[in-house]
C-alpha cells in the first residue's frame, strides 16, 4: 500500500527515520486542495468542508509504498491527532495521507502554497 506523506516524515525532516525500511517512490501533491497548517514543528491538512473561509491548496509531498506493520507503526506515531483517509494524487496514484481530527489548541500559521519545510518554521 501506499502512504503520502507532507510534513516531518518527508525526507531530511526529523521523522524521516519512521520510513528508512519503505520504499521511496516520488514526489507529488495532492490532486483536490486542503487546508495546511503550521503549527512550528510539524503540520497538519484538513478537509476543507471541516474549516470555512481558509485558503485551500494543493499538499505537496512524497509517496512510499509501505508494509501493513509499518501502517499500524506510523498510526501510533500519529496518536489521537490524525486520522487516515486515501487521496488521489496528481501522478494517477492514490494513497494514504493524515488528516487532522480537528484544530488543536495552539498557535498556528496557514500554508497557502501547501508545501510544509521544518527548516522555515518558526517557534511559537
Amino acid at each position: 500500500m501506499n502512504i503520502f506523506v507532507y510534513g516531518t516524515l518527508k525526507k531530511g525532516d526529523p521523522n524521516h527515520a519512521l520510513l528508512d525500511s519503505s520504499r521511496f517512490l516520488c514526489t507529488t501533491q495532492t490532486t483536490e486542495s486542503y487546508v495546511m497548517l503550521d503549527f512550528g514543528a510539524f503540520p497538519g491538512v484538513l478537509k476543507p468542508e471541516d474549516i470555512s473561509q481558509m485558503p485551500v491548496s494543493p499538499i505537496k509531498g512524497e509517496i512510499y509504498e509501505i508494509s501493513e506493520q509499518k501502517l499500524e507503526e506510523l498510526d501510533l506515531y500519529e496518536g489521537d491527532w490524525y486520522f487516515r483517509e486515501s487521496v488521489m494524487l496528481e501522478n494517477g496514484l492514490s494513497a494514504l495521507m493524515y488528516f487532522l481530527k480537528k484544530i488543536p489548541p495552539v498557535n498556528y500559521k496557514i500554508i497557502t502554497d501547501g508545501n510544509w519545510s521544518g527548516k522555515n518554521s518558526g517557534g511559537y
